[in-house]
């Protein structure tokens, strides 16, 4: 009994310690709203992202391209050879021209990042903007984005708040973590006039 007991102690902090670790820095927003449904609208600021275009917006294979390609830049495949610390969440644009970014380091201003070798990775600014937001947990699947970005438009909709572009994914979470999983669905919004 002792030992199970040890046994379940170890396996508690091992999987502590694994949460621990996966913590990375994600950008700092405002709550402007809290929604029905769980839905959030957030104020980003300005942030700086390095991008690229995909082939298609499904979170199959074109996802995990994407994901290589900008994680290469991230982690010194860059001019200066140099690595840089992750940052969550990783976003997809699900629009008609379908395209995955990561944020850069908060600290870093778009002058100041090495160049990019692979000419499909692009840095660029994004302004500050305005984003309703619904999250979700578990493995999140395109039939996951279309079901809770449904609902995230319909609740938005309803609260007199205007969508603006395609639906985001922003997933927070490594593939190995198996429990307390992250994931959210977002849309640009704007105040409707009334």
């Amino acid at each position: 009994m002792l030992f199970i007991g040890l046994l379940l102690v170890l396996a508690f902090l091992a999987g502590r310690r694994l949460l621990a670790s996966e913590k990375v820095p994600e950008p700092t927003f405002k709550r402007l709203a809290k929604l029905g449904g769980g839905v959030e609208v957030r104020a980003y600021p300005s942030l700086v992202v390095a991008k690229t275009g995909l082939r298609s917006n499904s979170l199959g294979a074109p996802a995990n391209e994407g994901f290589r390609k900008v994680a290469r830049y991230l982690f010194g495949g860059n001019e200066r050879s140099e690595s840089m610390a992750m940052t969550a969440p990783v976003v997809m644009d699900m629009g008609e021209q379908p395209s995955l970014f990561f944020y850069m380091p908060f600290d870093r201003s778009e002058s100041d990042l090495p160049a990019t070798r692979d000419r499909a990775i692009t840095l660029q600014t994004l302004p500050p903007r305005t984003l309703g937001v619904l999250r979700f947990g578990g493995y999140a699947s395109d039939k996951d984005l279309k079901r809770y970005g449904r609902r995230l438009r319909e609740i938005l909709e309803q609260e007199g708040w205007q969508v603006e572009g395609p639906l985001l994914y922003m997933g927070y979470n490594a593939p190995w973590t198996l429990v307390g999983r992250r994931n959210e669905v977002a849309f640009e919004v704007r105040r409707s006039k009334a």
